[in-house]
């Protein structure tokens, strides 16, 4: 795959999409290319977080335990970026990727990634951008479910309309 295609899916990512495209290419040349089996695993739980990947073609599943034991499965497919968290914390895994197809994905780490930030203040400063307006998305929709909840009953010490007998 060239560097027009790889650049044009980062530019869909949400965390890249303030970059101009010539940030982009550095990136993806700067970034290393891997290729997963059907069944492959890209990482497991308890594994050290050190880089986020792209999936450049293909579809791989998210699998976590629930609270009950139960396992949950997220699809991801071409275009979605995996453990993003990663570039900017030291952490470990939470879950399980397998690819369920033959996968293609762009690796991109942690260290190369905080390099490029380092090298060119405006690709961080497009970065903070991005993480801003998503906190502050976030922000927007904790204060709904909490307003929803509110109005339920259910937090802030309110009762719904008509509980308490006076």
């Amino acid at each position: 795959m060239s560097l027009e295609p790889v650049v044009a899916l980062l530019q869909r990512v949400d965390l890249f999409s303030g970059l101009d495209p010539v940030r982009l290419e550095v990136v993806a040349f700067t970034c290393e290319r891997r290729e997963y089996a059907p069944g492959d695993t890209l990482f497991e739980p308890g594994e050290e977080a050190d880089c986020a990947w792209l999936i450049l073609h293909g579809e791989a599943a998210m699998l976590a335990d629930r609270d009950n034991g139960q396992p949950r499965a997220l699809r991801l497919d071409t275009g979605d970026l995996i453990g993003e968290t990663a570039l900017f914390n030291r952490e470990r895994r939470r879950t399980r990727v397998r690819a369920v197809t033959r996968l293609e994905t762009l690796r991109i780490g942690r260290d190369m990634f905080q390099r490029l930030l380092g090298e060119f203040p405006e690709m961080a400063g497009a970065v903070a951008a991005r993480i801003a307006e998503r906190l502050d998305d976030a922000g927007t929709e904790l204060r709904a479910l909490q307003s929803r909840l509110a109005r339920s009953g259910k937090i802030g010490g309110e009762e719904p309309e008509g509980g308490k007998d006076e």
